[in-house]
């Protein structure tokens, strides 16, 4: 991937930054770059020194979500990652990408970093509430736009997490099971063998809709979730690859199905919003990993509106920028959007999406803008198609409509420079489409 220019990394930056602060601009960029030689380059080509030592965060944060975790050497772009020359680039806007084998929504797509996507289990109706996990895997290789089947799982599951560990092995947990209640089983990928081994339960019980991220110590934080669509758990658990074994995190603060979670610089995982019997919570806390033992602790400033089937996305800046919501019951759907600025542990009310939305993605671009796909416009009727980005001038701008409407599907940073949308469902079926988006 060829790196960017410091004005565009100066650009990264600028999106978190409040208008009334005092930036050293030079002196910001100059750090930026140190930590980021990958994507900085100085204006005469020639690359900014400093080692990185830490490829995983590169494109956005271990947290499983929308940000990729290739690791590939980004200066090259022949390589194995399907990286297009540099003078080949492909124009912007939606590019055709072949159908799945299955068709799948809540499911999981984890990039492996050898431009391979792995896409585990999910449900083959378009009826979210329906009971019908599959236990198929497939890979998606870029190079040759083109699926391939992996092996099954052990157990099929839908609404479980995915997370690409430090050994590039992939841990899948929890999620609905055949039956339709909650599981506490887990499943470890190994890629090269392309095989599925069974690891430890997790002792704090069963869970799905929950949320994990990948520690730096190489442990996996997995936290909330809930036996059902009307409950929510407040347990929390460490998953330590090494021992196979799992220990207690301590519990939140609140009960949280369908939470967010985010890993911040500094080992510190940020968990926001979700749904209890209460309705959805405007609450997040923190979680430091450099002191386990302090457990989770609750913030004191509260998001604006209540925070259920929303998307949070880790900045360039270090912010975390919280995107849409379903709030109330019956439920109204909302374009509101919070920033949360580490340092302050504050929340500020930005500027609306162009349209609501619940269950959509919200994925980080290395230019420091936010693509926002899909979701529920109204409480679970027919989603959207519509697309738009969050621009570093802090306004929304609409663009093409992706070739489906769909909610509930999954957006994957390549490291190649594209956005993958997977499956999903259209309100009707579930869908087996694909498409790829290159900012």
């Amino acid at each position: 991937m060829k790196p960017l220019l410091r004005s565009t990394a100066l650009g990264m930056l600028l999106l978190g930054v409040q208008t009334t602060a005092c930036l050293d601009v030079d002196g910001v960029v100059d750090q930026f770059c140190l930590d980021n030689p990958r994507i900085c380059k100085d204006g005469d080509g020639g690359s900014d020194a400093g080692p990185d030592g830490n490829d995983i965060q590169d494109a956005g944060g271990p947290d499983g979500g929308d940000a990729g975790q290739d690791g590939e050497d980004a200066g090259q772009d022949a390589g194995p990652d399907g990286g297009i020359p540099d003078d080949e680039r492909e124009p912007p806007g939606w590019k055709s990408v072949d159908p799945m084998r299955v068709r799948r929504t809540g499911h999981t797509a984890t990039a492996l970093g050898d431009g391979r996507v792995l896409v585990v289990g999910g449900s083959s109706t378009g009826d979210l509430s329906a009971v019908s996990p599959t236990n198929t895997t497939e890979l998606y290789t870029l190079a040759s736009n083109s699926w391939s089947p992996g092996r099954n799982l052990g157990t099929a599951r839908m609404n479980h997490t995915a997370t690409l560990l430090l050994n590039g092995k992939v841990l899948v947990v929890g999620g609905r099971g055949p039956t339709g209640g909650a599981l506490d089983s887990a499943e470890i990928y190994d890629v090269g063998a392309n095989q599925w081994t069974a690891v430890s339960p997790i002792p704090g019980g069963a869970r799905a809709t929950h949320a994990a991220v990948l520690l730096p110590s190489g442990k996996v934080l997995v936290t909330g979730g809930g036996f059902s669509g009307d409950d929510g758990l407040n347990t929390s658990e460490l998953y330590d690859p090494a021992s196979n074994s799992w220990t207690k995190a301590g519990d939140l603060n609140v009960n949280r199905n369908m939470l967010t979670l985010t890993l911040l610089d500094g080992g510190v995982a940020l968990a926001i919003g979700g749904f209890h019997r209460n309705g959805a919570e405007t609450t997040a806390e923190v979680y430091d990993s450099n002191s386990p033992d302090g457990g989770w602790r609750l913030l004191s400033q509260r998001m604006g509106r209540g925070r259920n089937g929303h998307a949070s996305t880790l900045l360039p800046s270090g912010q975390v920028l919280v995107t849409g919501s379903l709030e109330g019951s019956p439920g109204t759907v909302l374009p509101s959007v919070d920033l949360f600025e580490p340092g302050s542990a504050s929340w500020t009310s930005q500027a609306n999406m162009g349209e609501a939305r619940f269950l959509h993605t919200a994925t980080a671009l290395p230019s420091g803008e936010v693509l926002v796909t899909g979701g529920y416009a109204t409480p679970y009727a027919k989603p959207r198609a519509s697309a738009e980005i969050l621009r570093r001038d802090g306004g929304w701008e609409p663009i093409a409509p992706m070739s489906s409407a769909r909610t509930a599907h999954t957006a994957t940073w390549l490291e190649s420079g594209s956005v993958l949308i997977i499956g999903g469902t259209d309100g009707g079926v579930a869908l087996n489409t694909a498409e790829r988006y290159v900012p």
